[in-house]
């Protein structure tokens, strides 16, 4: 193998597979990336076995050939290196020769040989939807999925189709239990998830950094226990999680007593400013809210306390109710309307929080209880 390739595209190549690789990998070959040259340019793939990205890059080959090579390893490597052009060669000891510059590395790799296989997947029944939709989707619901849980179900965002005014949408549904967060985006073709398969909280955050910049179409089709995400030049394959995940309309509070209006980001500035007083073990802050506005306020033992007055616009009942302010700062940081709307019922009944600008997301976030 030999080939040339452009140092900014070999760094973006290697960086992609950072997120994949296992950093303390049960066998050695799961922290590499296989280096694949062809007449097409070169294919980079990285593996944990549960995830897997392929991806492609420009690249002149001079001589066609494959290599498995430390991901982390050579990605130190290719960050600094001087040179624009980088020379990769497989020498005939095995070592892979890096050259850009007056800089000139050999580095150890693995028979590609070893490199796990990705599963096949049929893709028959597939999806396709913008990939700022998909961005959007993702943003408004991993936060909440719970990122290691014995309920094996809460590990994963639950995906479905339902109908919307303009047509199709598919839905994202994630929750920690503590809130819970679901968003759509318009679709075309099929959606073939079982209802018994999630898509892993990993697996979220990695499709949602691959898809950063990129403003096609994304296709995703489902496979029996896997999904494949791609577009031109990059495909990702992920292991689906088998969980029945919980019935969360049944969480959705159908009507409620009370109603606040906000300015989204008066109030998350305001939280960030008052949590910091708040309890460490729930992060407490009281939600006190009449017609005269609404007052945050915590307090931390040996500490003192803090208090903020937030205008706000309320029909219904006064009413006190506390809740994690990480919790509540995290569904704001997700929404990008200007506005949102508090909808409550009693103390201790879940809250529902809309973006008035965006009927396509809901959260929910659970209140606590207060000393």
């Amino acid at each position: 193998m030999d080939l040339l390739i452009h140092r900014d595209e070999l760094v973006r190549a290697l960086a992609r597979a950072q997120g994949i690789v296992e950093k303390r990998p049960t066998h050695a070959i799961l922290s590499a990336v296989l280096l694949q040259a062809s007449a097409e340019g070169l294919r980079a793939t990285a593996t944990d076995k549960t995830m897997t990205v392929i991806a492609d890059y420009t690249a002149t080959v001079r001589t066609p050939g494959q290599v498995a090579v430390d991901a982390g390893n050579l990605f130190q490597v290719a960050k600094v290196l001087s040179g624009d052009i980088v020379t990769l060669t497989l020498t005939e000891n095995g070592r892979l020769e890096v050259k850009a510059g007056a800089s000139v590395f050999k580095l150890s790799t693995f028979n590609a040989a070893d490199f796990p296989v990705t599963p096949a997947l049929d893709q028959a029944r597939a999806l396709t939807m913008d990939a700022g939709g998909l961005r959007r989707v993702i943003d408004r619901v991993h936060f909440a999925v719970a990122p290691d849980d014995n309920r094996y179900g809460l590990n994963g965002a639950h995906v479905e189709d339902t109908a919307a005014a303009s047509g199709p949408v598919v839905r994202f549904v994630g929750t920690d239990g503590n809130r819970l967060c679901w968003a759509q985006a318009a679709y075309t073709g099929e959606l073939g998830i079982g209802r018994r398969m999630l898509l892993p909280r990993k697996g979220l955050g990695e499709i949602r950094k691959l898809i950063e910049g990129y403003d096609g179409e994304v296709s995703i089709a489902f496979g029996d226990r896997a999904a494949l995400v791609q577009y031109p030049g990059v495909m990702v394959h992920v292991r689906l999680l088998e969980a029945d995940f919980p019935d969360y309309r049944q969480v959705l509070p159908t009507g409620f007593k009370r109603r606040a209006l906000v300015d989204r980001d008066a109030l998350r500035e305001a939280l960030r400013r008052v949590s910091i007083l708040a309890t460490d073990a729930t992060n407490s802050v009281r939600f006190q809210l009449s017609s005269e506005g609404l007052v945050l306020s915590a307090r931390k033992l040996d500490a003192g306390d803090s208090r903020e007055d937030v205008p706000v616009e309320l029909t219904g009942e006064p009413i006190s109710m506390g809740f994690n302010a990480r919790f509540v700062i995290e569904v704001l940081g997700a929404m990008e309307g200007s506005r949102v709307s508090l909808e409550l019922g009693d103390a201790l009944s879940p809250c529902i929080l809309k973006d008035m600008d965006d009927d396509n997301a809901l959260f929910v976030v659970m209140p606590v209880r207060l000393d």
